[in-house]
């Protein structure tokens, strides 16, 4: 029963249509546009190819960052950033053209009328032929920020296209030759610039900040027409007595209504980002949606965070004496933090060995994405998956109190996933050799947006 129920909740949830999509692509007028960098001059526009082989004579190789770290690597970035003091633009003009398409993109976007959308000068870039950036996210640079605004100025250049990508969807900016090209996404989308094959692709990159935001307004949704059907969903999922999937206490039944629902959200989110007024594209529609249900139902509803934990059977050990190696992300890339080889005593005996100490292995710099750990998600050598969990770390109340949530497993008859399957990357992995009885396992664990509900007390 309860298997349907979920089923029927998340196709309803799907149904409720996103705002606006994770990146909006504009183009307009480069007139209002007037800048001038120091030891180069004012700008032409179109920018010609002397003045961009100029820019690149001043500028300094571009870093990256990841996490809190500012990282210098031509492997994961090779492209010049002119040093944002240099950089003087007329704002008052500008002001003229890039507030009226803030408010297009805001609302292509799907921010709500009430959102304040500003945008924050970080840097000018300019790629030179055979220059690029490999797929990567953004950081937070800022109080508030959702995303980035790439402005692409009007010059002749091929290649170097801006791809940016969520749940298998893609959107790519080629630049114009004559005009601005405007292009804005959320913080949490994977993109990347391809090389340049020819000419030069000069840009300006601003953190997008939202203020004045309110959160989703469950009255809204009052008259939307699945929200009966979704209340009553709700009811039957907190009534109907389902076998539990983990070990119930001795005080409960084994079969019994679950406790709470969990519906996993389609965007990544920080702890110091994440928030009712902070919800990106359809996760505040579907945030709306759920509080006016659940308020109907007479069941309370809280935002979450959860770390889910997969586990694969895998082939990559079977030919390495490796007892255990856990991967970490950090700063500065994947550390190894525990390292232990297969070893055996003077029988012949496969002992546990003593791990080493995390303080003398190595911290290999990485790309923002995979290639450096021992064992990626997607490998040819994992085989099944063998179990998933998830656990919740952070809860957040309608009145925005924030703390560690008292119930923190989820069962499978407690989570709802919808049609989307976001493609995330894990902070952590490890993999252990095959032991006797057990082993030969690759274990990730990532990080997920949740939506919570549960009966009043």
């Amino acid at each position: 029963m309860t298997d349907k129920t979920l089923r029927l909740i998340g196709e309803l949830m799907d149904s409720a249509p996103p705002p606006g999509s994770f990146a909006a692509r504009r183009t307009g007028s480069a007139e209002n546009l007037v800048i001038e960098v120091a030891g180069v001059g004012p700008i032409q526009l179109p920018v010609t190819p002397a003045q961009a082989r100029r820019l690149c004579e001043i500028a300094r190789p571009a870093r990256y960052g990841l996490r809190e770290q500012t990282l210098l690597d031509a492997k994961v970035r090779d492209t010049w950033e002119v040093p944002r003091d240099r950089v003087t633009v007329d704002e008052r003009r500008w002001r003229e053209t890039l507030l009226p398409m803030l408010d297009i993109l805001r609302a292509e976007l799907g921010l709500a009328p009430d959102c304040e959308l500003s945008a924050e000068l970080h840097s000018m870039l300019v790629y030179e032929p055979g220059q690029f950036f490999q797929r990567h996210q953004d950081s937070e640079k800022a109080d508030g920020m959702i995303g980035t605004l790439v402005v692409t100025l009007p010059s002749a250049f091929t290649g170097g296209e801006l791809v940016i990508e969520q749940h298998g969807t893609k959107i790519t900016d080629r630049g114009s030759p004559e005009q601005l090209s405007f292009v804005a996404f959320y913080g949490d989308c994977e993109h990347e610039v391809l090389p340049v094959t020819d000419g030069f692709r000069i840009t300006l990159t601003y953190n997008l900040v939202a203020k004045g935001r309110t959160g989703p307004d469950p009255a809204a949704y009052a008259t939307h027409p699945s929200l009966g059907l979704l209340a009553e969903q709700l009811r039957a999922h907190f009534t109907t007595p389902v076998e539990m999937s983990t070990w119930p206490s001795q005080r409960e039944p084994a079969k019994r209504p679950p406790r709470q629902l969990v519906y996993l959200l389609d965007h990544q989110y920080s702890q110091q980002g994440f928030g009712w007024d902070r919800l990106k594209g359809g996760d505040a529609t579907r945030a709306g949606m759920l509080l006016a249900a659940a308020d109907i139902a007479g069941y309370d509803t809280s935002l979450a965070l959860a770390e889910v934990e997969d586990s694969y059977e895998e082939d990559y050990t079977s030919w390495m004496l490796i007892y255990r190696q856990r991967w970490e992300r950090v700063a500065d890339g994947w550390k190894c933090v525990e390292s232990a080889d297969v070893e055996f005593d003077e029988d012949g005996e496969m002992v546990e060995p003593e791990p080493d100490d995390p303080a003398s292995l190595p911290v290999l710099p990485s790309l923002p994405v995979l290639p450096s750990l021992p064992l990626a998600p997607g490998s040819e050598d994992l085989g099944e998956l063998r179990w998933s969990t998830i656990t919740l770390t952070w809860l957040i109340d309608p009145s925005g109190a924030a703390g560690e949530p008292a119930v923190r497993e989820v069962g499978d008859e407690e989570l709802c996933t919808g049609a989307a399957k976001p493609t995330l990357e894990p902070f952590a992995s490890e993999i252990e050799g095959y032991m006797g009885n057990e082993g030969n396992t690759a274990n990730f664990w990532y990080r997920r947006a949740a939506i919570v509900i549960r009966p009043r007390q």
